[in-house]
Formats: structure tokens, sequence, C-alpha cells
């Protein structure tokens, strides 16, 4: 037996109209096709609903017994259908954002709070990891998106620029006191450095740089997480160079900021999502107030702790 709800629709409104011309009209179909129907719905049940006349349509014996259990075989499928799409138009405004650590930690719990307070039907759950963790996750569809600096292109991935950010050093307050402000990468090429692993998108464009001033060696320390070098240089550690989206961060320690120039090195944010996965309700609307939020201090003329020249 294969009934339909379409057969069902179809026998519960001529029972409800005893007429199969204006039965079809509520099914936008035609009344050869509603009779069609209701005949196939016949025979798989083997017995007859109506009892037809010229006149009107009468539903048989057989048929007002079936007519109750029709009506609750619809009422139930419908109820079930719209609470299953609530369900689905819930689940797809759920974003699952990852970010490397810093970022994570640092600029996006703030920001993704005060988008709370403008949509909070938006549920945003975050997951911290490295870059290769984050690029798998997005292509496993863990995630719908992810946050860093995804210097060169990832294959299936789309780039989306946030904000465009430049390399910056940093060093001690101490240390401050005896190096030019703003800085110029020739004045790092004999300091005590402070970098990630070689294998750092980052990195590897820091000692690019620095390769056109003549200084050729790996950093002096290296560690995995960009708040451990920011730490190491708060205390003496010696100089670092990193992206400027770390000014939150090193701003809760004692830390100088300059601008790096001769040259400038731009260094983008970016959000990295499927390009074959549409990403959730509201998600574009988070981008555009992410975007907005962070140049509320990166445009700044002097973020806070940064150094400029006198």
């Amino acid at each position: 037996m294969n009934i339909t709800s379409r057969q069902l629709k179809a026998f519960l409104l001529t029972a409800r109209h005893q007429s199969f011309s204006r039965a079809a009209e509520q099914l936008f179909i035609t009344q050869s096709g509603m009779s069609v129907l209701i005949r196939e719905l016949e025979e798989q049940l083997g017995f007859r609903l109506f009892d037809r006349t010229t006149r009107r349509v009468t539903l048989t014996e057989f048929g007002n017994r079936f007519l109750p259990i029709a009506d609750r075989n619809v009422l139930e499928l419908e109820a079930a259908a719209q609470n299953i799409g609530r369900s689905a138009c819930a689940a797809n405004r759920r974003l699952a954002l990852g970010a490397m650590p810093l970022i994570a930690g640092r600029l996006l719990p703030a920001a993704i709070g005060e988008f709370a307070k403008r949509d909070a039907g938006l549920e945003i759950v975050l997951h911290d990891g490295d870059r290769n963790r984050l690029v798998a996750m997005v292509n496993a569809g863990e995630l719908d998106a992810a946050l860093g600096c995804f210097i060169e292109p990832v294959p299936g991935l789309r780039r989306i620029a946030l904000h465009r950010f430049s390399l910056m050093a940093i060093q001690s307050q101490a240390d401050a006191i005896r190096m030019a402000r703003p800085m110029r990468w020739e004045d790092l090429v004999e300091a005590r450095l402070l970098g990630t692993p070689s294998d750092s998108p980052v990195q590897q464009l820091v000692e690019r740089t620095l390769q056109r001033f003549g200084r050729r060696q790996p950093p002096d320390l290296v560690f995995n997480y960009m708040e451990t070098i920011i730490a190491m240089v708060a205390v003496g550690a010696g100089v670092a160079v990193i992206p400027s989206f770390a000014i939150p961060a090193c701003n809760s320690y004692r830390i100088a900021m300059s601008p790096l120039e001769d040259p400038v090195v731009p260094v983008d944010l970016v959000q990295i999502a499927d390009r074959g996965r549409k990403l959730p309700q509201g998600a574009m609307e988070f981008n555009e107030f992410l975007k907005s939020y962070i140049a509320q201090w990166a445009d700044e003329p002097c973020p806070p702790g940064f150094a400029r020249a006198a």
C-alpha cells in the first residue's frame, strides 16, 4: 500500500465540500485530476469512499469510518513538518566559528558579546585551534567558517578579508627607551628575535622581509603561540614581529608597540569558508559587524599602546 498525503488531502477536501470540482479548486488541479486521486486511493484501500450522483458526492459507510483516520494522519503530518521546520530554522541560526588562539581569546569574545545585544537569535559557537586544524575542520564541515592569517589561498575555500593590518615590532618598555620609534626593518637585523615555528605563514613573511636586509638566521627563541611570545617580550627576552591585530593582547602587558616601516608589510585578517556551502543565516551580518567592530580601534590614528614617532 502506497497512500500519499496528496491522496488523503484530496479525500478530506472532497468530503468537506461534497464536490469534486470545489475540492479540485482547493488543490489547484482539474476535476478529472481530483477524480483520479480518489479512484487511486479507493483502489489501494479496497473499498469505495464516496457515493457519486450527478448532483453531489456523499461518503459511504466505509468513507465515514476512514474520515477520522485520514484527518488525524494529515494533521499529525503537517504538525510534524512544522516542528521540524522550526527546528531546522533554529539550527540554521547557529554559526560554528573557528579562530587562531590569540584571535579566539583576545578579539572575538567581546565582539560576539556585543553582537549578541543586536541579534540574540544567532548562536555563535567559538572554537580555537592552529591554522592546519582550522582548515581541516572547515573542510570537514565541522566549522562554518574560521578566522586567521590565511595568507595563501586554500584550495576549495573562499577567503573574505575582514581588515588589513600590518606587521609591527614589540619590545619591553625598558628596551623601547633605547630603540627608534617607529622602527625600521633594518633595526631588527641584529636584534634578539622571538618568533613562531618556521611553518607559520606569518613567520615566513617576517623572515622573507628580514632577508632583504641581510638577516638569514631564524629567530633566537621559538614559541608555538603568539601570546607566549608577547609575555616573553614583556619580561625582556627579546623583540618580536607580529601582526597589529595583537594590539588588544599587548595592552594587557608592559609592552611597547612600534609600527614597522620601510617597508610597511600588510597582513590581512580573513575569514575562510567552504566555497560550496552556504553560510548560516546571520553569518554575513556578523561579518559586517565584525569589520566595523575591529575598525573602531584598528583605524584609530594611534591605537592604545602603539608608539609613534615624536
